[in-house]
């Protein structure tokens, strides 16, 4: 059979766009063709890498110097779309037409709508011989009533509706019943990873999504505060970036888990990062199914959920994979934390369990269960109806528009279908419409995710791809695949500051699946690397990554060593998508370990790499007017070293509103910069945020007579480097 997609940006990022590309990756194993109709193309490139066999067809091209970009058809309001569906301020005229032109030239079995306002779409327009699929991947409560309404109407013309829980689909049935379409749940899909499941002896909890207030990250950050107590050594990390990001650091800092909570930023590839942790925790107060559980549980995490009214009970089988707490119960979320991260067999067991009952998830069986659904459809229908004849592909594309006379059949309403006879009467009322029933606003989306997409798509869509994992003794093995790369090519890493190069020949892996090169630990001097391809001769290509795994990073010790200096390779992708390498490597290091902020000082606890042992601390004003203070330093415990940074002290010395003073250790007649490395985080700036620390004013420093009343506050923070420093700051 040949399977239709109709999806609203296939190359935007997003769950349902993951959901199809599962289902069809599923699909296409098991013999079947599939192609999915992107209503809108704004990029070159879709933002994740798809299957090739997949047949993209965009209907609407607004990417720049595109015509359907100035095509005044697009600002016209779209007639097939609900008014109140949660786009549909992004749908035209023009993208009215494309639909229906697709719909009448399609050769597909399977016409599968996604959206509330694309299936409404297909069951009113696809032909009568294809099989009619209307797929609700967001839960009924989420559905406008007038919405709900269309879909009582029109469903009649759908052959069968699925919901992504059995919950929602009772929803669906009881309070949106539809006469002779059949309901049923189908999860979303999630394949098994390439990358090996987590050992779950970490000590981090992992949570991703979009920092929406329906996740109710607020909620797990004070659980994990109230959990934590008891459980020393742990961390929250939280992958993901939105308008919540500035209230959930507050709410970090307020509660003093600055260093134990980490904001993370998103992540492309989470497989990586899921292995990291050996609990996951899921805070939402509504699913609509939990495709992060899932990816979790596939990778061997047991994980902690909120029991949302849909989604995670239908995933977690509680005491056996992970544990459900009511949703709005603080304390029993708290201990449901405190119960997975003190029991280290009961992690390891859970972990297992999970690994075994999220295989029913696996894209392979749930694709053969919605084929065989549609396989009987497609029987009945062949019986009934005649199948017209299939018009290639050329005809598709050479038919730009449809006639006017095509759109009136299309419009339901019969005032729209008399206005759509006049040219001027129609322009005119429908843009009035437009201007009328654009009500609701689209989603917002994060100025820093949408300076994220658009460095993404900046890197070319054919350059190479390759793994890096770093190995227990932290050097690294990069790979690509085999078939793609003669006998000479090899890997070559380029020093952005230095312009040293360092060449590592590709060898084919034992599998033979694979073209590896190895790096040891002690091949890369310190700095960011570019990573590149080349096939022996002069043209390098950069690598982007497909998988890093840095997990044996997540998991360093750091502690003291005699003579042994710190060395750190940190794989990441860059902001315009590139594979690089940030390498630290000194000969004397101090690492930092914590910091422990009051009203008087900053006390931070260290380790130090190295010969001989530091006689003290200096913090040193940056810029042209220098300036120090000294700070003693003393043994603590397991071999850490504690000093306490005076603030007083520190502010007293400054001359200007903004100063930034470095931190160095004294060993001998050396100074050592002081720093944090020894992890997997390359930007510990934005991932690591303290407090700014609010100081009395005995002597005010009247540098600006307009300004009376300065706020003097000290902030210490992680430089680009990953260094210590301190900013004072004397000013509103």
């Amino acid at each position: 059979m040949k399977f239709s997609f109709l999806v609203h940006n296939f190359y935007g990022v997003g769950g349902t766009n993951r959901a199809v590309l599962n289902l069809a990756t599923g699909l296409l194993d098991a013999g079947h063709s599939v192609e999915v109709a992107s209503v809108f193309r704004r990029l070159d490139r879709t933002m994740f890498d798809g299957d090739e066999r997949i047949t993209l067809v965009p209907l609407v091209d607004t990417r720049p110097r595109r015509g359907d970009r100035t095509d005044p058809r697009l600002r016209e309001p779209s007639t097939l779309i609900p008014a109140h569906e949660e786009f549909y301020q992004q749908y035209s005229q023009l993208t009215d037409e494309r639909m229906l032109r697709y719909l009448r030239h399609t050769d597909a079995d399977v016409v599968v709508g996604t959206r509330p306002g694309l299936n409404l779409v297909i069951a009113r327009h696809a032909p009568e011989h294809v099989v009619r699929i209307a797929q609700e991947h967001m839960t009924q409560d989420l559905i406008h009533e007038a919405v709900k309404a269309d879909i009582s109407r029109s469903y009649s013309r759908i052959d069968l509706a699925y919901t992504v829980s059995r919950a929602d689909a009772d929803a669906f049935r009881i309070g949106n019943p539809v006469p002779g379409t059949e309901i049923k749940a189908l999860p979303n899909s999630v394949p098994a990873s390439a990358i090996p499941q987590a050992d779950r002896r970490s000590r981090i909890v992992v949570a991703a999504g979009r920092l929406d207030p329906i996740k109710r990250y607020d909620r797990l950050i004070v659980a994990f505060a109230r959990a934590v107590k008891d459980c020393p050594g742990w961390t929250l990390r939280i992958y993901g970036d939105g308008d919540q990001r500035p209230g959930l650091a507050r709410l970090i800092r307020e509660l003093g888990l600055y260093g134990r909570v980490l904001l993370m930023g998103r992540r492309e590839d989470m497989a990586a990062e899921w292995v990291k942790g050996a609990v996951a925790a899921v805070s939402s107060e509504r699913e609509s199914f939990g495709m992060t559980i899932v990816e979790a549980m596939r990778l061997g995490l047991p994980v902690v959920s909120s029991d949302c009214p849909v989604g995670p009970r239908e995933i977690i089988s509680h005491g056996e994979d992970g544990l459900l707490v009511p949703t709005d119960d603080f304390d029993a979320y708290a201990e449901a934390l405190r119960t997975v991260m003190r029991d280290d067999d009961l992690r390891i067991r859970m972990g297992r369990m999970a690994v075994t009952n999220s295989a029913r998830f696996d894209p392979a069986h749930l694709a053969a269960q919605f084929a065989r659904d549609c396989a009987q459809v497609l029987e009945v229908r062949r019986g009934e109806v005649s199948r017209p004849r299939r018009l290639g592909r050329r005809a598709l594309t050479t038919e730009l528009t449809l006639r006017e006379a095509g759109l009136a059949r299309a419009i339901a309403d019969p005032v729209l279908r008399g206005i759509a006879g006049n040219e001027l009467a129609r322009r005119a009322s429908m843009g009035a419409l437009g201007r009328l029933t654009r009500i609701r606003p689209a989603r917002s989306t994060s100025t820093r995710l949408q300076s994220a997409i658009k460095r993404r798509i900046s890197a070319p869509g054919d350059a190479p791809v390759a793994d890096c994992v770093v190995s227990p003794d932290l050097g690294l093995r990069i790979s690509v695949g085999l078939a793609t790369y003669g006998e000479d090519a090899a890997v070559v890493l380029s020093n952005r500051d230095t312009r040293d190069v360092v060449r590592a020949p590709l060898l084919p892996s034992h599998d033979g699946a694979r073209a590896v090169a190895t790096l040891d630990a002690g091949a890369l001097s310190e700095g960011r690397w570019n990573v590149y391809l080349t096939d022996g001769g002069k043209v390098r290509r950069r690598l982007r990554p497909q998988r890093m795994d840095s997990r044996v990073l997540s998991a360093a010790s750091s502690g003291p060593g005699e003579h042994a200096g710190m060395l750190a390779h940190v794989p990441y992708q860059t902001a315009d998508g590139f594979m690089a390498i940030r390498s630290w490597v000194r000969a004397v290091h101090a690492e930092v370990r914590s910091l422990a902020l009051d009203g008087e000082a900053v006390t931070v606890d260290f380790t130090w790499h190295g010969p001989g042992a530091p006689v003290g601390a200096v913090l040193r004003r940056r810029g042209d007017l220098a300036e120090s203070l000294s700070v003693p330093t003393w043994p603590a415990s397991d071999g850490k070293l504690t000093m306490a940074v005076p603030l007083s002290a520190l502010a007293n010395l400054r001359l200007h509103r903004y100063e930034d003073w470095d931190v160095f250790l004294r060993c001998g007649q050396s100074e050592v910069r002081m720093g944090r490395f020894a992890d997997d985080v390359v930007d510990k700036k934005r991932a690591y945020n303290y407090p700014e620390i609010h100081l009395d004013q005995m002597l005010p420093l009247d540098l600006v007579e307009e300004d009376p009343a300065p706020l003097l506050r000290v902030r210490p923070y992680y430089t680009i480097d990953s260094e210590l420093s301190f900013a004072i700051i004397d000013r509103p």
